[in-house]
């Protein structure tokens, strides 16, 4: 019905149009201004018609923020967001057009979250399951690598909850979300300063050398003395007058310098 009223809009106004060519200027722009005011109230009304069926479907969804989606609820969203704008940018496809495929995804949305609330294997399989990347013997790298996460960004996901050193944290478990949840290990030292990564994943960080005053060769004969390469380090850091090491499959070590 509104392709076809929108279609029989469209050509009364060629129809006007063409009887204009021959009126004043006054006329036609008289008309024009019409014809730009139909489309605006046409635009404004499908906005408002789509705007009120997403707080409908987005309150249906539930009140997680976006950083607390589940993936499929992510792309779900992202989905949304596509699909309404589409009936709104372009007046010339019918509302229904977008109305369909919107409420098609909530109701999709409805049928995923009712199995993954009733099967735990579907929910598994639809949200993965929580890991744990630091354990009591520090960072698990496998566990990143099956994340497709590497050290720096858990680094920065520990430091965005005020933990500075892998030896503050006892347990760290990226849950289904991509978040990071920590429990503190209440006997650790507070660094005195911010630690400064000097090999992350067997590759040397050059630009942080300088800053703690540390050549190349005194990291290779540190390692060497204690029978470690540069490639069987996960994290190596420095505060202080204290050395941090993580080796690859190894509980992690501290030094302190002289």
């Amino acid at each position: 019905m509104e392709a076809f009223a929108s279609g029989a809009v469209r050509l009364l106004c060629c129809f006007q149009y063409s009887k204009l060519q021959s009126a004043s200027q006054q006329k036609r722009d008289i008309f024009l201004h019409f014809l730009h005011t139909y489309y605006m109230l046409v635009i404004i009304i499908r906005s408002l018609i789509l705007f009120i069926l997403l707080v409908v479907g987005m309150r249906l969804m539930g009140k997680r923020q976006l950083g607390e989606l589940q993936p499929f609820e992510f792309v779900i969203t992202l989905a949304i967001a596509e699909l309404a704008c589409v009936p709104i940018q372009d007046v010339s496809i019918p509302i229904l057009y977008g109305l369909v495929p919107l409420f098609t995804v909530f109701v999709v949305h409805y049928f995923l979250t009712m199995l993954s609330n009733k099967w735990m294997w579907f929910r598994k399989t639809m949200n993965g399951k929580p890991m744990i990347v630091i354990n009591e013997n520090g960072i698990d790298a496998d566990a990143l690598k099956k994340l497709d996460m590497n050290v720096n960004d858990l680094m920065e996901a520990l430091r965005s909850q005020q933990f500075f050193s892998v030896e503050q944290v006892a347990y760290a478990i990226v849950e289904t979300d991509g978040n990071v949840s920590v429990l503190p290990n209440e006997q650790a030292e507070q660094p005195k300063s911010i630690p400064l990564s000097l090999i992350v994943e067997g590759k040397l960080i050059e630009a942080n050398l300088g800053i703690s005053n540390t050549g190349r060769e005194q990291i290779n004969a540190f390692l060497k003395d204690r029978n470690l390469t540069q490639k069987d380090i996960v994290l190596m850091t420095t505060e202080s007058n204290k050395v941090f090491v993580q080796p690859k499959n190894n509980k992690y070590f501290t030094v302190k310098l002289a």
